[in-house]
């Protein structure tokens, strides 16, 4: 293993990245919270990730890929991954739209519509718990930082 010798100035910028770094914090946060969801989604052959599009995209009712990965600022290699495993599962499908021309908008199907409404009961338990681990000024901050963020 290597030793390093860091100077002075290194150690300070060091722990400064250590302490102040917003990205490493978002990311702990996300993790934790997503494992709790995870958890408690299990059960249902459900993550979290998969729970989050089903809600989205029955909001929608109807939705382009490109929609959908706008609503949830995903990234398209991302949101197609995910998409694929939901549509092979069963649980959202395309659309024959004459509207959207070459596009082949998505909509939940009956049995993701069923799984959404049957994951209820485990997405309050999960919410309960990730707002116990947050504390409440941490759940005022996430919520009033995310509606920023989707306001634009």
């Amino acid at each position: 293993m290597a030793t390093w010798t860091l100077s002075p100035d290194q150690q300070a910028q060091l722990r400064e990245v250590e302490d102040c770094c917003l990205i490493a914090r978002a990311r702990l946060i996300s993790r934790v919270v997503t494992n709790i969801f995870d958890e408690e989604l299990r059960a249902l052959g459900l993550v979290s990730s998969q729970h989050t599009l089903l809600g989205s995209i029955m909001r929608l009712g109807m939705a382009t890929r490109a929609e959908i990965g706008r609503a949830n600022h995903i990234d398209r290699s991302t949101l197609t991954r995910n998409l694929k495993v939901m549509m092979d599962a069963g649980w959202i499908e395309e659309v024959a739209d004459q509207a959207h021309g070459r596009q082949r908008p998505l909509r939940l199907s009956k049995a993701g519509e069923d799984l959404l409404f049957a994951s209820i009961p485990a997405w309050r338990a999960g919410q309960h718990r990730a707002a116990k681990a947050l504390g409440e000024a941490g759940v005022k901050a996430i919520k009033e930082v995310a509606n920023d963020i989707l306001r634009g």
